[in-house]
């Protein structure tokens, strides 16, 4: 796996810039290709949106579960490896935890090239066990903007009700541009020989006069 993210390279805010919503592609349906049980997919490139760099944000939005609530979220570079086989390897991270769901700050993966696979687990525990369980369905709703994508994902504990509230996540895939691929200024290195020559005695000279 290549980490590319660097603070030299990529910008990397706190939150997603998604950029200006476009439209809404579908509304909040179960997709039984992508979406096995309890195991939410995203990922990229993907025919909506295909940068050459992407990074992922993703966060709890909200719940209203009785049960405690978590998702273990893991990167794969194919998706040859079956949730079965991933839910062995421990977690890149969880969210969520030994409490009922609540909001939590954004997480995010490094900037990365070339195809990824996104895998969000959820599942519940009821105060009462100390046994995790997995959902019993998940499904998710989904926006385009002019700068990546948007899944609101909704986590169904039993499926007793399919409320479909119990855990709602919100997960974004945003376009990147490193800042190696900005053409510079033709006469950039011209304004700094002069800004070198004038501009910075003159500052040296002014920050005396204040220190005075």
């Amino acid at each position: 796996m290549s980490v590319l993210e660097s603070i030299f390279q990529f910008p990397t805010p706190n939150t997603p810039d998604l950029g200006c919503f476009v439209r809404r592609k579908h509304e909040f349906q179960i997709d039984a290709d992508v979406d096995f049980q309890n195991v939410h997919t995203e990922f990229n490139p993907s025919i909506d949106f295909s940068p050459r760099y992407h990074q992922i944000y993703f966060r709890v939005m909200c719940g209203e579960a009785a049960f405690f609530q978590r998702c273990l979220v893991y990167m794969t570079v194919n998706a040859q490896i079956p949730p079965p086989v991933l839910q062995n390897f421990p977690p890149d991270f969880v969210l969520g935890g030994d409490y009922t769901p609540r909001p939590s700050e954004w997480n995010r993966y490094p900037t990365q090239s070339g195809e990824r696979f996104y895998w969000f687990f959820g599942q519940h525990r009821n105060p009462a066990t100390s046994t995790w369980q997995a959902d019993a369905l998940v499904g998710h709703s989904y926006d385009i903007y002019e700068n990546g994508t948007l899944s609101i994902v909704r986590y169904d504990d039993t499926g007793a009700d399919r409320d479909f509230d119990d855990l709602v996540l919100e997960i974004a895939i945003v376009g990147r541009r490193s800042w190696g691929d900005l053409v510079q200024a033709e006469n950039q290195a011209v304004v700094n020989r002069k800004i070198k020559r004038q501009g910075l005695p003159r500052l040296i000279s002014l920050l005396k006069r204040r220190g005075k």
